[in-house]
């Protein structure tokens, strides 16, 4: 699958810009990494984030939106414009086109008419746009206590260290992030300042807002104090996402176990999610309801990889999880308590200490399970539908 666009969203209506988001993000093939209702606003964003492309919508606000088209041409030649809407006279398309538009989209999309749409802006975009490569991976429990984030940060050492590919990690654990005491590292910014820098936010000051653990390994903290985690939108998370791809080469996220518009906007935009579960009864029944859930949020099965930690071959058998879970089990971790706590207190992932646990091999072998060498470069997942997205309202 080609890498995914990025793209910003204009419009006014709020609901024809989330059915906008929806059907794009639905394709597989398409980033929105912000949106936008204000037309001056939306240029501000181009600058910023410098997308590949933009989607304006021009239902009711004609004038203004075609104005914007003109001004996008202008100043941002190397912008795929896609000009769409729901009611729109031929006039109007023809109009949209004049103005500079390279693409124009009825709603709702005939699926074919959209793969050819978006086959077309791709080879417009040409090979030379093809920096923006990052790969997307969540690490996600539906039950706390499975080592989510003893595995997010062991898979993203590995990835940054003994594969050579600089990697950041996330920690969307808001209220109460703990990546400090893994990595012995106090940070001195977060995703508050994320947040608090909206307006101005690049990838350089985003940049300066990572705390370095390694050489090419980076972390974005939590907030800083609890309360501010309030101050965080999903839209400034996706925010940060976009640009860390035109970055780095691998965007690990430390997700916490409720399914929050925070969380969903992280799920949404990986394009591989590690799902964690122990083999007791309680967590491969939450971890069931878990692969319920994405299903009905149009995760393709293929998105989605089960990791089974702190497993013990005396345990219920490989084959009989997956008969429960209802799919197969891509990875085991083997159970080293006294390892993942002394890296802990030394403030060190297991993976870049000099441990003799069976966990470091692992580690490096599930790193290379989720970004394989020749595949690095290319980001092959798919992004999920955001049904959820519109039904929790997660946009600020």
């Amino acid at each position: 699958m080609p890498v995914p666009i990025s793209v910003i969203v204009v419009g006014k209506d709020a609901q024809v810009r989330s059915e906008t988001r929806a059907y794009l993000a639905a394709t597989g093939r398409v980033h929105v990494i912000a949106e936008s209702a204000d037309y001056q606003r939306a240029v501000e964003l181009i600058e910023q984030l410098q997308p590949q492309g933009a989607v304006i919508i021009v239902d009711g606000e004609e004038a203004a939106a075609l104005k914007l088209v003109r001004e996008i041409g202008r100043a941002y030649p190397h912008t795929a414009i896609l000009c769409t809407g729901q009611h729109c006279a031929g006039e109007t398309i023809v109009r949209a086109y004049r103005a500079g538009a390279h693409e124009f989209l009825m709603q709702p999309p005939d699926p074919q008419e959209l793969r050819e749409v978006l086959e077309r802006l791709e080879a417009l975009l040409g090979e030379g746009q093809g920096s923006r490569t990052g790969r997307v991976i969540a690490v996600y429990s539906s039950r706390g206590g499975s080592g989510t984030t003893t595995i997010a940060v062991n898979v993203a050492a590995a990835l940054a260290r003994r594969m050579h590919q600089e990697t950041v990690l996330v920690d969307l654990n808001l209220q109460y992030g703990c990546l400090p005491v893994f990595f012995g590292v106090e940070p001195t910014y977060s995703l508050t300042d994320v947040a608090h820098n909206e307006a101005r936010l690049d990838i350089q000051l985003l940049r300066s807002f990572l705390t370095k653990v390694a050489d090419g390994f980076y972390y974005l903290a939590a907030p800083l104090k609890p309360e501010e985690a309030d101050d965080i939108f999903p839209a400034h998370l996706e925010m940060a996402f976009g640009l860390l791809r035109t970055q780095f080469a691998h965007i690990v996220l430390d997700t916490p176990h409720i399914l929050d518009p925070h969380t969903i906007a992280a799920l949404d935009h990986a394009d591989l999610i590690l799902l964690v579960t122990l083999g007791d009864l309680v967590s491969l029944y939450t971890t069931k309801r878990g692969l319920e859930v994405f299903r009905r949020m149009g995760y393709e099965a293929e998105k989605i990889r089960l990791l089974l930690n702190r497993y013990k071959n005396k345990e219920v058998p490989l084959g009989k999880i997956e008969e429960v879970l209802g799919q197969k089990i891509a990875f085991t971790l083997a159970e080293d308590a006294r390892a993942t706590w002394e890296a802990i207190n030394v403030g060190k992932p297991v993976v870049l200490s000099e441990s003799k646990s069976p966990l470091v091999r692992q580690f490096i072998e599930l790193a290379k399970l989720v970004a394989p060498m020749e595949a690095a470069s290319a980001s092959s997942g798919e992004s999920g539908r955001r049904f959820f997205s519109a039904l929790f309202g997660g946009g600020r």
